[in-house]
C-alpha cells in the first residue's frame, strides 16, 4: 500500500511539474513562432513599400523578364509582382535576394489571387504573401517560408528536448519528494501497527488470567462464592486493569483523532501540583522515599484542572517507581514568563538511547521492572499529550550522579 502511495505521489508531482513546464514551453514556442512570422511580415511590408515606387502604367513585362533591385537586401528571400487588376497581367516583377523565374512568379501570383485574401500562405510553394491595391494595380509581395519553418522547427525541437530532459529530472525529484512526503505516513503506519501489537499483547495477559480464573470457578461450581473469593477478586482486579488500559487507549485515540478540545479555562497550576504532592506523600513514605517540594503560589494557566492533576500524578508516580531505595524526590514549580514544573528523582540514570523514546506509547526503558510495578508504558505518552494540549513542552534529563528530571513548561494565563 505504501509503495502504491509513493508511486501516486510521484506521478502527481511529476504531472504537476511537467504540466507547468509544458505550459511555459508552449507559450514560449508560440511566442517564438509568432516572432518568426512577424519577421516575415516585416519583410513583406518592406518589399511592398519598396515596390510602390515602381508603379507606372506598365502594359507589358519589361524585356528580360525581371528588374532586379539591388538597393534592398533582405535576409529572407522575397520578391514582388505588380499586376494589372483588370487584366490580371503581370506588369513588373522585383526580386529581393530571391532566385525565381518567370514561371515561378506566375504560379505564385495565380495562387495568391486564387486564395482571395489580403494575406496568407502558399504551403505548396513554400511562400507567404501580402497583397495591396493601388488604384487599378495590385502589388503582391512574396517571402520564402524556409527561414520561418526552420526557426519554428528548431524552437519546437529545443522545447521537446528540454521537456524530455526536464521530465527525467522531474521524475527523480518527484521520487525523492514522494519518499520524503510518505515518510511520515510510513512512520505513522509503523507506529499504528506497533500500537496495535503492543495493545494486543498487554490485553492478552489480563484476558488469560480472567479466563483461567473463570475456568477454575466453573470447575468448582459446587463451592460457595465466599470460598472462591480469591478467584473472584483476581477477576475483578484484572478487569479493573483492563478498564484502565482501555481508558488510556481511548484517551490517546481521541487525541489522535482531534476530538479533545483545547482547554480555555483559567486553572491554578499551583493548587493542582500541590494536591498531587499531598496525594503522593503517603506513597513516598511507604516506599521509604523523601518527597520535597518548592512551589510558587498563584501561578495560573489556561487549561483543564483535572488533566493537569493527572499530569502531575503521572510524573510523581513515575518518580516513585524509579527512585532508588531511600532516595529523594523533589518537585519544584516556578514561574516568570512561563510556568516551569520539574519532578526530579535520584537513582540510576535512564540510558541515553532510551531517552528519545520515553514518550512513545508502550515504550519501557526497563520492561521487567515496569511489569512488576503494573505499568503499561502509556503514562509518559499521556503526559506528553496533556502538555501538548496545553501548548507546552516536556523534556527529560538524566545522567549518572544527577538522577532523572522531567521538566514541563507551560504558558501562563495572559502571556
Amino acid at each position: 500500500m505504501l509503495r502504491r502511495l509513493r508511486w501516486k505521489f510521484t506521478l502527481i508531482l511529476m504531472l504537476l511539474l511537467s504540466g507547468v513546464l509544458a505550459a511555459v514551453l508552449a507559450v514560449q514556442t508560440v511566442s517564438a513562432v509568432r516572432q518568426y512570422q512577424a519577421g516575415t511580415d516585416l519583410v513583406l511590408r518592406n518589399v511592398l513599400q519598396r515596390s510602390q515606387a515602381a508603379l507606372e502604367p506598365w502594359s507589358t513585362l519589361p524585356e528580360g523578364g525581371f528588374d532586379r533591385d539591388e538597393e534592398l537586401y533582405t535576409a529572407i528571400p522575397a520578391f514582388c509582382a505588380v499586376v494589372d487588376g483588370d487584366s490580371g497581367q503581370i506588369l513588373l516583377a522585383l526580386s529581393f535576394n530571391a532566385a525565381v523565374d518567370e514561371d515561378g512568379v506566375t504560379r505564385a501570383v495565380e495562387g495568391a489571387l486564387a486564395a482571395g485574401g489580403p494575406a496568407g500562405r502558399l504551403p505548396g510553394q513554400g511562400l507567404r504573401y501580402q497583397i495591396q491595391r493601388s488604384g487599378r494595380y495590385l502589388r503582391v509581395a512574396f517571402a520564402d517560408l524556409s527561414w520561418e519553418r526552420t526557426g519554428a522547427g528548431r524552437q519546437i525541437l529545443t522545447a521537446l528536448l528540454l521537456f524530455a530532459a526536464a521530465s527525467a529530472g522531474f521524475f527523480a525529484v518527484s521520487w525523492f519528494l514522494s519518499r520524503w512526503l510518505v515518510r511520515p505516513v510510513e512512520e505513522g503506519w509503523r507506529q499504528q501497527q506497533q500500537f496495535v501489537a503492543d495493545a494486543s499483547h498487554e490485553l492478552k495477559t489480563p484476558l488469560t488470567v480472567l479466563l483461567a480464573d473463570a475456568d477454575i470457578l466453573l470447575a468448582r461450581g459446587e463451592d460457595t462464592v465466599d470460598s472462591q473469593r480469591k478467584w473472584v477478586e483476581s477477576i475483578r482486579e484484572e478487569g479493573l486493569r483492563m478498564k484502565g488500559l482501555v481508558q488510556d487507549l481511548l484517551y490517546l485515540a481521541r487525541g489522535d483523532a482531534g476530538q479533545r478540545a483545547r482547554p480555555r479555562e483559567a486553572v491554578s497550576l499551583s493548587d493542582a501540583v500541590e494536591s498531587c504532592v499531598l496525594a503522593f506523600e503517603p506513597v513516598a513514605f511507604e516506599a521509604g522515599l523523601t518527597l520535597d517540594s518548592e512551589l510558587t503560589s498563584g501561578l495560573s494557566v489556561l487549561g483543564d484542572g483535572e488533566e493537569l492533576r493527572r499530569l502531575g500524578a503521572i510524573l510523581l508516580d513515575n518518580a516513585c517507581k524509579y527512585c532508588e531505595p531511600g532516595g529523594r524526590i523533589t518537585v519544584t514549580l516556578k514561574g516568570d514568563e512561563r510556568a516551569v514544573l520539574t519532578v526530579h528523582n535520584t537513582g540510576e540514570p535512564i540510558p541515553a538511547e532510551a531517552q528519545a523514546h520515553l514518550f512513545e506509547r508502550f515504550y519501557r526503558a526497563d520492561a521487567a521492572r515496569s511489569r512488576e510495578t503494573g505499568g503499561y508504558g502509556l503514562g509518559l505518552s499521556i503526559a506528553s499529550a496533556i502538555v501538548e494540549e496545553h501548548r507546552g513542552k516536556i523534556a527529560v534529563r538524566s545522567a549518572p550522579g544527577e538522577g532523572t528530571a522531567f521538566t514541563v513548561t507551560l504558558p501562563l494565563e495572559g502571556k
